[in-house]
């Protein structure tokens, strides 16, 4: 009988601790699933922080963002990126020698505002800036050749080569005044006068007869305006290219002379002052004294047939030109 017993007895325990067994493995599973869906949720939530944040970078390095004041005032972004302290200095309320130097203090930061305000001079200009300014007058001075083109000296319609040998070896001498205001880096404004000699003769016309025009002589006086237009590409620099185009008059005396160098009368009427259209191209160089060196290639276009006091055609004007060497001075 007690074998009986003890046998039900160890069954009942053996079943009891076998549920036993079960319901804490099957606690512990739950609690480990628990806690993997807890682990899950955290490296989700920790990977979608790391991409907004990446995000987040990569528009603040292409669109930037607002930066405090100590960023923008650091080199160092990392040093930038602290907290700045502040330490007050220690106060001198107690020191009687702070009492002493209150007046004289007060006496110099009066005296020093004026200083104070003053506007301070840029850092550094471009040699542009330092030898030109808007509003920049010029006045200055042309000497160079004069060459005419005209029905005695039988140089209209040249080639390039003949038109070049003809007129290095046939020109007179001009000189002139002028004055130049710069408004900005693209265009100025000159007004000037010039002085040329003009002369010309028939080629190999030793055996004309007499009073049949073999040369001329013309004293003529230009006055002009033009507007000169600068290369912008050349702003900051002391050199200059432009191209000028602009209105004048110019007054003609022109006297012709046979073989024998008796004048030729002409038997036609005509207006001694004239209109003329300057146009051309030059280049200069600004000096640091002020100074200022260039050459200028001026087409004198008129509409006039009288410059060497005949008329043999009907279709071309005489024109004439200049090449001129330039000095002014600025102020």
């Amino acid at each position: 009988m007690h074998r009986y017993l003890r046998f039900v007895f160890l069954l009942v325990f053996t079943v009891f601790m076998a549920n036993e067994n079960a319901a804490a493995s099957h606690e512990k599973l739950s609690s480990g699933q628990d806690l993997a869906i807890e682990t899950l949720n955290t490296i989700n939530q920790f990977s979608e922080y790391s991409q907004l944040q990446l995000q987040d970078n990569f528009f603040r390095r292409l669109f930037g963002s607002r930066k405090t004041k100590a960023e923008r005032a650091s080199r160092s972004q990392r040093h930038a990126s602290r907290p700045q302290r502040y330490t007050p200095p220690p106060s001198q309320s107690q020191d009687p020698q702070s009492h002493s130097s209150r007046s004289s203090n007060a006496s110099a930061s009066s005296g020093n505002q004026s200083v104070r305000n003053q506007p301070k001079p840029p850092l550094h200009t471009s040699l542009r800036d330092q030898y030109y300014a808007l509003g920049l007058w010029e006045i200055g001075l042309s000497l160079g050749t004069a060459h005419t083109i005209t029905d005695i000296a039988e140089n209209k319609g040249l080639g390039f080569n003949e038109f070049a040998d003809y007129h290095t070896n046939n020109f007179n001498f001009k000189f002139g005044f002028f004055t130049r205001y710069i408004m900005n880096n693209w265009f100025a404004l000159s007004l000037g006068m010039d002085y040329a000699n003009l002369s010309g003769q028939v080629p190999f016309g030793e055996n004309l007869p007499e009073n049949v025009p073999f040369r001329f002589t013309n004293d003529i006086f230009e006055f002009y305006a033009k507007t000169e237009l600068m290369l912008p590409a050349l702003s900051r620099s002391p050199f200059d290219l432009y191209g000028f185009v602009g209105i004048g008059l110019f007054f003609s005396d022109a006297r012709v002379f046979d073989v024998r160098d008796h004048i030729v009368e002409s038997d036609v009427d005509y207006s001694q002052v004239q209109p003329v259209i300057p146009m051309g191209l030059g280049f200069s160089y600004k000096l640091p004294n002020g100074l200022r060196l260039g050459y200028e290639f001026g087409w004198r276009n008129t509409i006039f047939h009288y410059l060497d006091g005949v008329r043999m055609t009907r279709d071309n004007y005489d024109n004439y030109f200049f090449n001129s060497l330039k000095i002014s001075y600025g102020f």
